[in-house]
């Protein structure tokens, strides 16, 4: 598909579904025509989480990063990233029996919100980690 017809419609009022129905006018006949018809799917917009709440995640994980130590030990921001990831949000198994952390793209604003609170409770209380953001 044409990276132009790659759209994403998020309807708040009467303008966006009028945009939303021209697109589908515009395009449908001609992409089916061409053997590449247009796929719609609809569901609720949930807002992923801002770039300022990416942002301080980031400076957040660099301070826990520079301070703490487990076991005699000390884990770059990637690694406190996977770590905190996997414990707030979940695990998905992995051929083999292995496990990989659940992404943190897949939560909205206010579920990132309490992600960062609990990263931070964490660091204070179970690392003794004052962070950017205390």
């Amino acid at each position: 598909m044409d990276a132009a017809l790659n759209r994403t419609f998020v309807l708040r009022d009467e303008t966006h579904a009028r945009r939303l129905w021209a697109f589908l006018r515009a395009n449908w006949l001609p992409m089916a025509q061409a053997g590449k018809p247009l796929a719609v799917a609809v569901s609720e917009h949930k807002a992923k989480r801002s770039n300022d709440q990416n942002r301080l995640y980031w400076v957040l994980l660099a301070d826990i990063a520079e301070s703490a130590w487990v076991d005699g030990r000390r884990y770059s921001k990637e690694q406190w990233h996977a770590h905190f990831a996997g414990e707030f949000i979940g695990w998905e198994e992995l051929p083999g029996g292995r496990r990989s952390p659940i992404s943190t793209t897949t939560l909205s604003v206010p579920e990132f919100t309490t992600y960062l609170e609990r990263v931070m409770q964490y660091a204070a209380e179970e690392l003794g980690v004052e962070t950017c953001t205390a």
